[in-house]
């Protein structure tokens, strides 16, 4: 099973009109609409008897909702296009902190990379030109955390939602 944790965004439509502007200037791989996001941790490859640990781990989190914005458009090389996130990052970095510790407790190990939270829009961007400056920023409270599994149904990328933790 892939799996990772994630935050889903109450922002898509925002996110689907950004991704739509795109297509104007440059092709890519674009992100379904259903499989918007902000990645808190991914976990790759993980064996099914492991999943019990792992929702055991999210249920130990702490924090109620977070209030967090879109920003903007970022892009890495590669062509990753990516919707930058603001809003409460203290509030948002405290509930990474604990699902780091919580999945170690566990018998994960620890994430080397810094997190960097932001919605991936686009993989293999190719531009003619990118002047996207959003009109607005767009709000939302992120009251949940999700256990993902990352799969393929019919050739398309499905996020299936495992296990749905309350931030209260």
């Amino acid at each position: 099973m892939r799996l990772f944790i994630g935050i889903k965004t109450d922002c898509d439509d925002y996110l689907v009109s950004l991704q739509q502007r795109l297509k104007e200037y440059g092709k890519g791989n674009f992100t379904d609409k259903a499989n918007l996001h902000i990645t808190l941790r991914f976990l790759g490859e993980i064996r099914p008897e492991e999943q019990k640990n792992i929702c055991e781990a999210i249920s130990e989190i702490k924090s109620g909702p977070v209030y967090l914005e879109c920003l903007g458009l970022g892009i890495l090389n590669g062509g990753i296009v990516f919707a930058k996130v603001g809003g409460d990052i203290r509030k948002l970095l405290e509930l990474h902190s604990q699902l780091e510790a919580a999945l170690y407790k566990k018998g994960f190990e620890k994430e080397k990379r810094a997190f960097r939270p932001h919605i991936t829009l686009a993989r293999g961007f190719e531009r003619c030109g990118f002047n996207i400056k959003p009109d607005k920023n767009f709000g939302f409270t992120a009251d949940k955390i999700t256990l993902f599994e990352s799969r393929r149904e019919r050739g398309k990328l499905v996020y299936a939602p495992l296990f749905i933790h309350k931030l209260r």
